[in-house]
């Protein structure tokens, strides 16, 4: 569930330190903006936030066998992987806009973002397929998350297939397609309405949400959500629905080069999250997936971004946090295969407190190790040998 997710912070370095901005009320101008390592650093914690909520699931692993702690832990990350999906997808559009180069081309920016997305994916449908999570014979299924195709498909036997937070991936390649024309449409768009350009994709969001509450007929029931198949896919894997977070954090990076966001604390941007995250389980459950998430989590990505455009250090820009967000993608991939390993291996066993933890420990433990590997061997290695490969001959035929 984009990177997931999945993205990669692009922007470009300062080259000098001076060049760094001091107040946040400044606008920051190409080429001088500098890098934003700390949303580099909070990608993990977006990507282990769906961690937690897979491992909460009884097909994938929730090992307590006391049906109360297995509740309360249920409960408790009920709504995680929808936030870090969330982050991921509004984190996505601010990225694409911050990092924007003058001089880009449409197609060296598909490039880039084939490079960065695709091979890592190919690596763990082709993992997921060798372990068993679907049958070889369902060619078509595993041949459209191979496509990633499979969330046009309003059937859960489709959306939650192979890899399965990989369904988001279908959405992430959909937003990098439009994202050139995205782009230039806001472009022609007046600064001074970048914050109704918000307000628009919020109330757009709310109000496809309630369209789909009660207009679209509900038919059976998802597993472990309390709400229909046909409503979730609308509300949650539908990419029209999701378009709205993406095309939100265009806007707030706009925002916050020219020094017209408003910048809370962290501290107090976390808490309206943290109530936002609380106030969601009292709301109808599709309410909960997203909508209510794109102010609290825009106001979290500014106030993060905000400590490196005043050089302030924090836990998330410390190099351990970095490094845990640049895996993050490859983290996102694994997970689910890890946890599937280890729920064939507990073959339906449940445990106590104690063991049930150590379990979601070893779980985390080897979804960082295995990511790592996959970062280093595989992501690097693929993205560059493509970039090497790809790039001058789409050089080329531009300049032709």
């Amino acid at each position: 569930m984009m990177s997931p997710t999945t993205i990669e912070i692009n922007a470009v370095q300062n080259e000098h330190d001076e060049s760094r901005m001091e107040q946040p009320t400044k606008a920051v101008m190409p080429p001088n903006r500098p890098k934003l390592l700390s949303l580099t650093g909070s990608r993990f914690w977006a990507a282990f936030l769906v961690f937690l909520f897979h491992a909460s699931i009884p097909s994938d692993l929730a090992p307590y066998a006391d049906p109360t702690i297995e509740h309360i832990f249920a409960a408790i990350v009920s709504k995680a992987g929808w936030v870090g999906v969330s982050f991921f997808f509004i984190l996505s559009g601010f990225v694409m806009v911050w990092s924007a180069r003058d001089n880009d081309t449409v197609g060296n920016f598909y490039l880039r973002r084939f490079a960065k997305i695709y091979p890592t994916h190919c690596l763990t449908w082709a993992i997921a397929l060798a372990l068993g999570v679907v049958s070889i014979g369902a060619y078509k299924i595993w041949l459209s998350n191979l496509l990633l195709v499979n969330s046009w498909v309003n059937d859960v036997k489709y959306f939650f297939v192979v890899n399965r937070p990989s369904w988001c991936l279908c959405d992430e390649i959909l937003f990098y397609l439009l994202f050139p024309m995205l782009f230039k449409a806001m472009k022609a768009i007046p600064k001074k309405f970048d914050l109704l350009g918000i307000g628009v994709a919020v109330v757009a969001s709310l109000l496809i949400q309630i369209f789909i509450y009660f207009w679209v007929e509900p038919n059976h029931m998802m597993p472990y959500y309390p709400v229909s198949q046909r409503q979730f896919w609308f509300s949650y894997i539908f990419f029209p629905s999701r378009l709205f977070e993406f095309v939100s954090g265009m806007f707030v990076a706009r925002l916050l080069i020219y020094g017209r966001v408003p910048v809370l604390p962290k501290a107090a941007a976390l808490t309206l999250l943290i109530a936002v995250y609380i106030g969601a389980m009292f709301l109808p459950y599709q309410f909960g997936l997203n909508v209510i998430y794109i102010i609290p989590v825009s106001l979290l990505i500014v106030s993060i971004a905000n400590d490196d455009l005043n050089a302030k250090k924090n836990i998330l820009n410390r190099k351990s946090s970095i490094w845990l967000g640049e895996i993050s993608y490859a983290f996102y991939m694994v997970h689910f295969l890890v946890l599937f390993v280890l729920f064939k291996l507990l073959d339906g066993k449940k445990l106590d407190f104690m063991e049930g933890t150590a379990i979601l420990a070893i779980a985390l433990i080897l979804s960082v190790s295995c990511a790592s590997l996959v970062y280093r061997y595989f992501e690097i290695p693929m993205n560059r040998k493509i970039l090497d490969i790809f790039r001058p001959k789409f050089l080329k035929t531009i300049t032709e």
